[in-house]
């Protein structure tokens, strides 16, 4: 039996089944498919021999009349021919049947299938139709304008939708199943010229495997040109600079980023290289990256300094990476100016904080031998007023000697008092212009904070210039001193590194300070060596200098601008070359709520009761010096570490008046003690003052900020201590001076 008898044999049976349901029908309907795969592999050799004919009939037939000129047809290409004139008929005659049964098809596809089973009616069957006349346009003429134009639509429909790309494959697979059902309902097996159903089919299976090419191509070159478009919008809208080099380093590509971030124009750079970026001194680093990638080495980074069109100084980090498959390169650039300026800034203030705990050290260290030297003079002093109170009744002959003795001896105590007052200045300088992050604001006198600043940097200006002072009436300010006063250290000491060399009284640096309607007005000018109109639009800009044998980061005036600024301010220059150079600072201040509560001013000295008073502190001199001051007045008892105050409070049954204690002390501090007397002698706590020498550890200025009870700063004035005695022995809770 042979082929076509077969396929008459299948129609009638499949017609009788379609006659007898439809769901009986759609079962034979995988058979179909099944059918249908079984002849691709034949289909697509014939469909590959089809491909000069539809070319030659895209070009008016001109191929068709060659390939005859030069061999007859094969038997196979003469079948194809006959089964697709067929195709076209039945096409034709039977289109709307055609149509409706691949709508049905179509629609009663599973959604695991073609996902096709949620579209509207309406989409479903203009796709059909579309699908209809481009193969029948195809049948007719070989053109495949509409396939083109169809599939171009499908394939938007898809990135519209987001459906699967297999789903338009499925529904156009659906075509078959028609065409097999209308020769089915037909009753047509066969044709005069021999062709017979399965050879219809054939023709189909060549159609179909034409639009799968068609389309897969499409959706390739659409996934690629969107994949292209994202690349594009993801290279475009990049906050970094995206470039592209070739083997040579030469700029191919770049975002507009590039342009934001140097000013330069795109399409001047391209074609230049990449290292003209670079500062001079970085071109080797860069240039060794571009190597690296050229010969595919890992990528690696580096940090870049690069001038902007502007001529400001961009500090970028560099990633060159060679690109797969490609004799080029891709090199990531990131602006990292201010996260390195910030870096600088914080290690600035790093370094300004550990200087202010060396300072607060030693300053404990030194306000301890003060304290008890201030002590001893005071007392020293006392005593010799006392010798003259009675000396001077009965003055006369030798008296005389001794009286001018005395008055010798209180003048050196007097000198040497001035001596160590002078010493706790510098100290007291020294804490505030290293407390670079106070906590709080306070209120401010700006002409203290002026000549903070040119005793700190006095040895080195005032060897160089001198120095003009002019101040008018300034109220206080709110504000932050100790930052305060980094602002005009670094103004005096750039002043002073800019001087030329000439006389030291031909140099001059002055300084005006005035308020004007709510405003804080500081001058700060000199004769020095004065900037261009470029260096002085840079000079605000971190990591800028001019002195490029300077080991210092650039950073000094922009910090100092940013402290200026956080304290409601502005920092202007104006300067010229050879004259000199103004830098102007106007003031508002913080808000005085941000206050802390003022501390009400000391009273005097006054009389109290006698009391036992006991001493705490680690210094054996200092203690001495207390006891020897006030055991006329009171019952002194002394202590020289936390433990031993401890164990005499146990004897005494904690029987103590009033106790004056050392912060910080070794083994046991004055913290840990009033921690201590809290659980043993209550009562006892509300009558501790303490005595420090400098609150330097985050625990201590914690418990300073937290417990009310009087603190005194090292050195002492007995004057100061008398207050706070008299107010723990009154049951007062003051603070100290």
């Amino acid at each position: 039996m042979g082929a076509d008898e077969e396929a008459k044999r299948e129609l009638p049976e499949a017609r009788s089944a379609r006659d007898g349901g439809e769901g009986e029908r759609r079962s034979q309907i995988p058979e179909s498919r099944g059918e249908r795969r079984s002849q691709i592999p034949e289909s697509r050799g014939e469909r590959r021999s089809q491909l000069p004919e539809s070319r030659g009939a895209r070009d008016g037939g001109e191929g068709e009349r060659r390939s005859q000129v030069h061999a007859p047809p094969s038997h196979a290409e003469t079948s194809m021919a006959l089964a697709r004139r067929r195709l076209l008929e039945l096409c034709k005659r039977h289109k709307d049947e055609l149509i409706d049964d691949w709508i049905e098809n179509v629609l009663a596809l599973p959604p695991e299938r073609g996902r096709y089973t949620d579209r509207p009616v309406g989409e479903v069957t203009e796709n059909v139709r579309s699908w209809l006349a481009a193969f029948t346009r195809i049948l007719e003429d070989g053109s495949e304008t509409l396939l083109d134009e169809f599939i171009t639509h499908l394939v938007e429909q898809r990135y519209a939708t987001g459906y699967s790309i297999s789903g338009p494959l499925i529904a156009a697979s659906e075509f078959r199943t028609a065409v097999a059902g209308v020769l089915d309902t037909t009753h047509d097996d066969g044709d005069a010229d021999g062709t017979s159903s399965i050879d219809v089919l054939r023709a189909v299976d060549a159609l179909l495997l034409q639009f799968e090419h068609r389309f897969a191509e499409a959706y390739a070159q659409r996934s690629l040109f969107a994949s292209e478009e994202r690349y594009r919008e993801i290279v475009e809208l990049s906050s970094d600079v995206l470039a592209t080099i070739d083997q040579e380093g030469m700029l191919t590509r770049l975002n507009v980023r590039f342009e934001v971030l140097f000013g330069h124009s795109r399409q001047a750079w391209i074609g230049r290289p990449i290292t003209a970026l670079a500062v001079a001194a970085d071109v080797p680093a860069l240039r060794a990256l571009v190597m690296s990638a050229s010969r595919s080495e890992a990528p690696r980074e580096a940090t870049i300094r690069c001038a902007t069109r502007a001529g400001l100084t961009k500090v970028m980090t560099v990633r060159i990476t060679r690109l797969y498959g490609e004799d080029a390169s891709l090199a990531l650039m990131r602006d990292v100016t201010e996260e390195v300026a910030r870096r600088a800034q914080i290690l600035h203030s790093e370094k300004l904080a550990s200087i202010g705990q060396v300072a607060a050290s030693v300053a404990h260290e030194l306000n301890n031998p003060m304290a008890w030297v201030m002590a001893n003079l005071e007392q020293i002093r006392s005593g010799a007023h006392k010798l003259v109170s009675a000396a001077r009744p009965v003055a006369s002959g030798s008296y005389e000697d001794l009286l001018r003795a005395i008055d010798l001896i209180d003048r050196s105590c007097h000198e040497a008092l001035a001596g160590v007052e002078r010493m706790r200045d510098i100290v007291t300088d020294l804490n505030l212009f290293s407390s670079s992050s106070e906590r709080k604001p306070e209120r401010v006198d700006l002409v203290d904070v002026i000549e903070l600043a040119l005793r700190m940097t006095g040895p080195q200006l005032s060897q160089l210039c001198r120095i003009e002072r002019h101040y008018g009436e300034m109220p206080p300010l709110v504000g932050y001193p100790g930052k305060l006063s980094q602002v005009f250290v670094n103004l005096f000491i750039n002043a002073a590194q800019a001087m030329p060399n000439r006389p030291r009284d031909e140099n001059m640096v002055r300084v005006t300070a005035r308020f004007d309607d709510g405003v804080h007005h500081v001058e700060v000018e000199d004769n020095a060596r004065g900037m261009t109109p470029e260096v002085v639009e840079r000079i605000f800009d971190p990591f800028f200098t001019t002195k490029e044998e300077s080991a210092r980061p650039g950073i000094g005036l922009w910090v100092s601008r940013n402290i200026v600024e956080e304290q409601h301010g502005t920092m202007t220059v104006s300067s010229k070359p050879g004259i000199g150079t103004i830098f102007t600072i106007r003031l508002t201040g913080l808000n005085p709520a941000d206050l802390p509560a003022l501390r009400p001013p000391p009273e005097p000295p006054r009389s109290s009761s006698r009391g036992t008073i006991l001493f705490v502190d680690d210094e054996p001199m200092l203690l001495n010096a207390f006891a020897r001051a006030f055991e006329e007045r009171h019952e002194v008892l002394v202590a020289k570490s936390g433990h031993e105050a401890l164990d005499l409070l146990r004897d005494r049954g904690g029987r103590i008046d009033a106790i004056v204690c050392d912060l910080l002390m070794p083994q046991m501090s004055g913290m840990a003690l009033y921690d201590e007397i809290g659980e043993r002698f209550p009562q006892l706590q509300p009558k501790m003052a303490f005595m420090s020498g400098g609150a330097f550890t985050p625990t201590a200025r914690e418990f300073v900020e937290r417990v009310d009870n009087p603190k005194i700063a090292k050195p002492i004035s007995l004057d100061d201590l008398e207050r706070v005695i008299a107010d723990l022995l009154s049951g007062g809770q003051k603070r100290g001076p």
